[in-house]
């Protein structure tokens, strides 16, 4: 089978044409899951039964998960299997050997579905390219990639609308935008903006203001993607909001070395085949953190080792400075970010 898109995932599953295992990976946790719910209630139903459903995590024993793959459902067209973070690294020659077998003889009336949302893998070692391979012959492997915010504010839009709910693009991307695109909190934000908005209102600007507490590690990791982008006027009117929450440069200066730092993990993992997840695990990454390397990671292919280390430096210096001398931190934060711009 080969690699599917989101899309034709998407498709298979409204229209019931189901492959017998399913292998699902990547950043956005959010949708990999979405998708693990999808299978499970087409399959099986609202309200599917013990008998015919299996939830497992971690890497089971191959001997036991294969009589459960070849057991008949039980008054139902499937039995499924879900098992969450399986890792196929830590496979011994011998289970690998086993893996592949199971994976190949999975009868009609079994769904497998492997789904990686707190562990990743790496193609580093030629056995590992090579199983890789091997799940893509027998497998429908789906890798979820971080959103950006035209995607998830049209993710926010549908759901107002089901909820039959008003809100613009501008306002959905700026919603989206402001939890850090990160699907999981964009989705309980959206549904407590529903609740609160009477059916057919409109959820305003001034609503999601009011409703959605904007972080300031949020709004540093906002200015650094227009630093990234080179966007100078974007820049600087980010900066000027956080100026007028009273937020202290020495604070935006650490949070900016600790975004930039990600962006120097993130191009150096790249670099050698260094999946995102091992990245958050090494880093202890987590919540909006963890989705915000996770976007760096994709980002990083466009940028350059040495640009990201000079760009450190300078941020390094300006914290010096900050700290050691009576410099007008404003001044200097400003200046600061005006080098950063001009190493894009």
């Amino acid at each position: 089978m080969p690699v599917i898109t989101e899309t034709k995932l998407n498709s298979d599953i409204k229209s019931g044409k189901f492959s017998g295992v399913y292998f699902f990976y990547g950043e956005e946790a959010f949708l990999t899951r979405t998708y693990v719910q999808r299978i499970k209630t087409v399959a099986l139903g609202e309200d599917p039964s013990d008998i015919n459903l299996l939830e497992m995590n971690g890497n089971p024993d191959l001997n036991i998960l294969s009589d459960h793959v070849e057991a008949l459902p039980f008054f139902s067209d499937y039995k499924v299997i879900l098992i969450n973070d399986f890792n196929p690294e830590k496979l011994t020659e011998e289970e690998a050997d086993a893996f592949k077998e199971l994976i190949k003889n999975v009868p009609d009336t079994t769904i497998v579905v492997f789904y990686l949302t707190d562990c990743s893998f790496s193609l580093r070692s030629e056995k590992m390219k090579n199983l890789f391979e091997y799940i893509k012959k027998y497998a429908a492997v789906c890798e979820f990639k971080p959103l950006n915010k035209m995607k998830i504010g049209e993710l926010i839009s549908k759901k107002v609308a089901r909820k039959k709910r008003l809100i613009s693009r501008t306002n959905a991307e700026y919603l989206a935008e402001i939890t850090a695109c990160d699907l999981t909190l964009a989705s309980v934000e959206t549904e407590k903006l529903c609740c609160y908005i009477a059916e057919g209102e409109e959820i305003t600007r001034e609503t999601i203001d009011i409703m959605v507490a904007k972080k300031l590690e949020t709004k540093v990791f906002t200015l650094s993607d227009a630093i990234i982008a080179g966007n100078k006027n974007r820049t600087l009117k980010i900066l000027n909001e956080l100026l007028e929450q009273k937020a202290e440069p020495i604070v935006v200066l650490s949070t900016l070395a600790s975004t930039f730092a990600d962006y120097y993990y993130a191009k150096a993992a790249n670099e050698h085949d260094i999946f995102p997840q091992q990245v958050a695990s090494d880093f202890g990454y987590t919540g909006a953190k963890a989705t915000f390397a996770a976007r760096r990671y994709s980002e990083s292919t466009k940028m350059n080792l040495q640009d990201l280390r000079d760009s450190i430096q300078i941020i390094f210096n300006a914290d010096i400075k900050c700290k050691s001398t009576s410099i007008d931190k404003r001044f200097l934060l400003e200046k600061t970010i005006l080098e950063l711009i001009d190493k894009r």
